[in-house]
């Protein structure tokens, strides 16, 4: 690794210093610390951090004893801050006993850099204050969170009490110096004491359901109809090392998706079945199983599909689940089961999905001619679908007494719990069981049918689905729409991509005619290879307005479906994600790039071709004058021979005169239609 080998040369020369190998050290962990306050992605951190202590023990340096100490005990704060990170990977991952074990593996790590710390105090007093001071904060921070995340797992198991570890948390928030310190630790309080609050209440139990996420992509340098196609032709593809268990040359749609467009447009595509996905944690433990699909849409809202029962899970439980979408979940293991155990495996389930579709891209460029072929996408427009077929709700969060089905949207919404599947997934979690302060909703949601067994509301990257009083079939329609709308966003980014490279295509067209108009001397054909560049330009841009503009009207026309409900519940859920506001967006932008770029750039030209085209009119007219002119003075002084004649005939002059008088004519001749000449191209010039 590059942090052991860096430290593995710096090391000797750190040696000769006393106490250098510990400042050396030291340097590296304040460093991961501070990168730690703004990052998310921990293996760099790890690597880091296990690269500098692998080198220190690798390589002997015949230390004096308060300098081994001293870099001894920079070694056990490096240990104890590994574990503080692999505490909060394990509170992103929603596995509260896990962040326990790592939290006291931190405490166990910060007393031993204390102990190690007061023996360098003979030789490096002031460092050795240092550390200890650091070491102790380290233990007292995560004593706490031990504590607490460990009456929480007692408190959802079994119901009991969170006093002691409330009054705990207090005391280790009282002690900490530093308001940072403190603040997070408060944080905690906050959750344990919410807890608290609810512990007689009654808590919520989703004894069916199922959870789909939703990666949105779009894809560049082909139609919508030529990925449909190409897909339908993916059997041998190798996505994220697999190839497709299935290919199906229709969506999984039912007959509402039939709908009367009148130019015969709709929803459906092709998709692919992909093996089964594990999920486990850092350290083997399997936390899941999906299902994976990628389907493609002849409109172009193509998307990732993994998909995940739900089964007696409390709300602790549901809440892991939809983190799982989220980039900043905590880092996992995730790669097709069938690839076991040596397969190649991903940190987090975004990046398994944005690898499936740069894998797509990858095989629709071999489909492609003479067309570059990029996918556009962005782990962050994840979308969940949550579908809540049964649920219950029982006294307290064991859920061993009282427990009762529920049937309606007010027990649904009134037990504790329900905040989760109401409020987004998280962009972080910032204390444990975070998600009890999470605020209640009490919307009537965007049902279309208005049953009051049935729920559905949309946050900006959630849909809830409840329906305990619904059969399943009917649900799955739902489902359908909503996860459709949620697709919608990799439509929307594919035509932003798109949008951004005729941007940059048009101030590229301006700055070639502002160089054109300050050349002269630019020949004619040059200005016309120009203007057609620019004509061919705003055609593609105009196609591709047309193009977007008809999508748009179709993803919100009443035709796209068969049934007038289905159309008012599928207008309800676009209202509810913005869709309008993206339109209006996209509109602006194709605006902005066909006349306020584009626009301008062909008005430019315009102008320039029609000032040189004057001129050059101007120079000719000019030139032709000059040449009528310089005719017009030859014949007259070609005139003046008659009056040669005349002298001759006369004057009885003789042949030496009359050659004389014709070389005057001759001269006169010449001498007028060149001044002619010469003053008409003064005024050309």
């Amino acid at each position: 690794m590059e942090a052991a080998q860096e430290v593995s040369v710096q090391l000797p020369r750190a040696a000769r210093v006393v106490g250098g190998p510990a400042l050396l050290l030291l340097y590296i962990l304040l460093e991961v610390e501070e990168a730690w306050e703004v990052s998310y992605h921990y293996r760099p951190l790890w690597d880091t951090l296990r690269g500098a202590q692998d080198a220190l023990r690798d390589q002997p340096l015949g230390l004096a004893e308060g300098d081994q100490a001293a870099a001894g005990a920079v070694l056990a704060l490096m240990e104890s801050l590994d574990a503080q990170i692999l505490t909060e990977n394990a509170l992103m991952c929603g596995r509260l006993a896990s962040c326990a074990d790592a939290a006291e593996l931190a405490v166990e790590k910060g007393r031993e850099a204390v102990d190690l710390a007061l023996r360098a105090a003979i030789g490096l007093p002031e460092l050795s204050t240092w550390l200890v001071a650091v070491a102790r904060r380290y233990c007292l921070w995560h004593e706490a969170v031990a504590r607490a995340a460990r009456a929480i797992v007692a408190f959802l198991e079994t119901g009991a009490s969170l006093d002691d570890a409330i009054s705990a948390v207090a005391e280790a928030e009282r002690a900490m110096a530093g308001h940072r310190w403190r603040s997070e630790l408060r944080a905690h309080r906050a959750s344990l004491l919410a807890l608290n609050q609810h512990k007689d209440a009654e808590w919520l139990r989703i004894d069916h359901g199922s959870v789909v996420f939703i990666y949105p992509f779009a894809v560049r340098g082909l139609t919508p109809e030529q990925v449909v196609a190409a897909g339908g032709d993916a059997a041998g593809w190798r996505l994220a090392g697999a190839a497709p268990l299935d290919v199906h040359d229709a969506l999984d749609l039912d007959d509402i998706w039939d709908g009367s467009d009148p130019l015969g447009r709709g929803y459906d595509g092709t998709f692919l079945e992909l093996p089964d996905v594990a999920i486990r944690s850092v350290d083997g433990i399997e936390l899941g199983t999906v299902t994976a699909q990628i389907l493609f849409s002849r409109l172009g809202n193509h998307y990732v599909r993994f998909q995940a029962e739900l089964v007696e899970s409390s709300p602790m439980d549901v809440h892991a689940m939809l983190m799982r979408a989220a980039p900043e979940h905590g880092v996992v293991r995730v790669g097709f089961r069938a690839a076991e155990p040596d397969g190649q495996v991903w940190p987090r389930l975004s990046d398994f999905a944005m690898q499936l579709v740069d894998d797509v891209s990858v095989a629709l460029q071999e489909s492609a001619v003479g067309n570059s072929v990029r996918s556009v996408a962005r782990p962050g427009m994840f979308q969940v679908v949550v579908s809540v077929n049964e649920a219950s709700k029982a006294l307290g969060p064991a859920g061993n007494s009282g427990r009762s089905e529920v049937l309606t949207v007010e027990e649904f919404n009134s037990a504790v719990g329900a905040q989760v599947l109401t409020s987004p997934v998280a962009s972080d979690i910032g204390s444990l069981a975070e998600w009890i302060r999470y605020p209640a909703h009490e919307s009537a949601g965007v049902d279309a049918m208005g049953l009051t067994t049935d729920w559905t509301v949309r946050t900006c990257n959630t849909v809830l689905l409840v329906a305990p009083g619904t059969p399943e079939w009917v649900t799955g329609t739902r489902s359908s729409m909503a996860e459709f709308v949620a697709s919608l966003d990799g439509l929307f980014a594919g035509w932003s991509h798109e949008l951004a490279s005729h941007y940059t295509r048009a101030k590229e067209f301006q700055r070639r005619v502002a160089e054109a108009g300050a050349m002269d001397d630019l020949p004619a054909d040059a200005l016309g290879d120009l203007s057609a560049q620019l004509d061919e330009e705003r055609l593609r841009l105009n196609n591709f307005a047309v193009e977007a503009r008809s999508t748009m009207a179709l993803i919100r026309s009443p035709s796209l479906v068969s049934s007038p409900v289905c159309a008012a519940m599928l207008g309800l859920l676009l209202d509810r994600s913005g869709y309008h506001a993206r339109v209006e967006e996209i509109v602006l932008k194709i605006e902005e790039v066909a006349h306020e770029q584009l626009g301008l750039a062909i008005e430019k030209l315009s102008q320039q071709r029609a000032d040189r085209e004057s001129r050059e009119e101007v120079r000719i007219e000019r030139q032709q004058r000059a040449k009528l002119d310089t005719m017009l003075a030859v014949i007259a002084a070609v005139g003046v021979s008659g009056l040669g004649q005349i002298l001759q005939a006369g004057y009885d002059i003789q042949a030496a005169g009359a050659v004389a008088i014709i070389m005057v004519i001759v001269i006169m001749a010449v001498l007028v239609g060149g001044w002619f000449w010469r003053a008409a191209g003064r005024r050309d010039s």
